[in-house]
């Protein structure tokens, strides 16, 4: 038994006010429309939260941008009244990838999981059912992955999609630069979790997910690792111990533990925040002209680069840009392709500080 995973669904952002929000990812990603459901008494039945029955309302909204590996889906939440797990989120972190949407399954299915999860000591933190035809679940999984929520889609019927019911489009086409998007969406490479034990955390991703094999880094100042490492405009000397699980289609998840040395995933997120999705991995530079743009681009639009390096000799290059002010809450990381990259399928050029097969 694990946890459904095939394919990422949606993930949820949680924000202070989903118009604004959504604008935001317009101007960024071109993502132009935008579904939005009032979610309360006229859709929503059954609201239930750490297994209290109450009243909570919310609105979504939700728009996906188009990639080479399939749609990446943005559902954006902005808490209205009573008691959510949205509402805490918002509360005692602000806004960001709250959680992740794995699977849809049966009710069935659900009913044959839900012994095993309270096995593997895995609480349904909230659900409700939506037009009566498909119910949220989200698995309270912070403790355990890394500082965000897992969510199953429960479907009451086969064709429940076709009885949702939107109670309102946004075209939000006007945000969208002239030129196009700030930072248009290249692909989807991985959700960047920040956690403060990795090796407790990997045992939790073999146990909850089924996953077996994971391939460790010791990411530090070296010629064969990080090379002129830089942090809020200077440079830095630090490492962080990293391995990045896969569970299905846009579901690798680099798992990140800073250990020496000052850096964005420490004194920026972990120290204040706590674990959690640190950064989206979605844009992947053609060019080093397409590179050096992006960054006056994003640097103009208010999201400066704040950490970044070079990988090996002449692999690849990277930066997060502090996007935090320019969409709600998380940082995005661009890489740009050295000379030596190795063709597709080719083994990477970097050797794991360990491998653990956990079958």
């Amino acid at each position: 038994m694990k946890i459904p995973a095939d394919r990422l669904h949606y993930m949820t952002v949680v924000v202070k006010d989903a118009k604004t929000a959504a604008a935001q990812l317009a101007r960024m990603y071109g993502i132009a429309t935008w579904q939005v459901v009032e979610n309360g008494p006229g859709h929503m039945s059954d609201p239930v939260i750490h297994g209290f029955p109450v009243p909570y309302s919310f609105r979504t909204a939700t728009g996906s941008a188009d990639t080479a590996e399939g749609p990446v889906t943005f559902q954006l939440v902005q808490p209205l009244e009573g008691w959510s797990t949205y509402q805490e989120f918002l509360v005692t972190r602000g806004e960001g990838v709250a959680s992740v949407c794995t699977a849809e399954i049966s009710q069935a299915e659900f009913d044959a999981l839900k012994p095993w999860l309270a096995e593997q000591k895995v609480e349904i933190a909230q659900s409700n059912r939506l037009d009566g035809v498909v119910d949220r679940v989200q698995l309270d999984t912070r403790p355990t992955l890394g500082g965000f929520y897992i969510e199953l889609l429960v479907a009451q019927r086969p064709d429940w999609r076709d009885s949702l019911r939107i109670d309102e489009t946004w075209d939000l086409s006007a945000e969208i630069p002239a030129a196009g998007p700030l930072m248009p969406l290249t692909g989807f490479r991985h959700f960047g979790v920040v956690v403060h034990d990795l090796m407790k955390v990997v045992a939790n991703w073999n146990r909850l997910f089924g996953h077996k094999e994971f391939r460790f880094m010791n990411w530090h100042n070296a010629p064969d690792s990080l090379v002129d490492p830089v942090y809020n405009g200077g440079p830095v000397d630090h490492a962080y111990f990293t391995t990045t699980p896969t569970i299905g289609a846009l579901l690798s998840f680099e798992l990140i533990q800073p250990t020496f040395g000052p850096s964005h995933y420490r004194e920026d997120f972990l120290i204040p925040l706590g674990e959690g999705v640190h950064h989206l991995f979605t844009h992947w530079a053609a060019d080093r002209v397409a590179w050096n743009g992006l960054e006056k681009r994003m640097q103009e639009a208010g999201a400066p680069v704040c950490m970044g390096g070079g990988l090996g000799e002449d692999f690849a290059t990277f930066y997060y840009l502090d996007t935090r002010k320019v969409l709600p809450g998380y940082v995005s990381e661009v890489v740009f392709s050295g000379a030596n990259r190795p063709k597709p399928g080719a083994p990477l050029p970097f050797s794991p500080v360990m491998m653990l097969d956990l079958t």
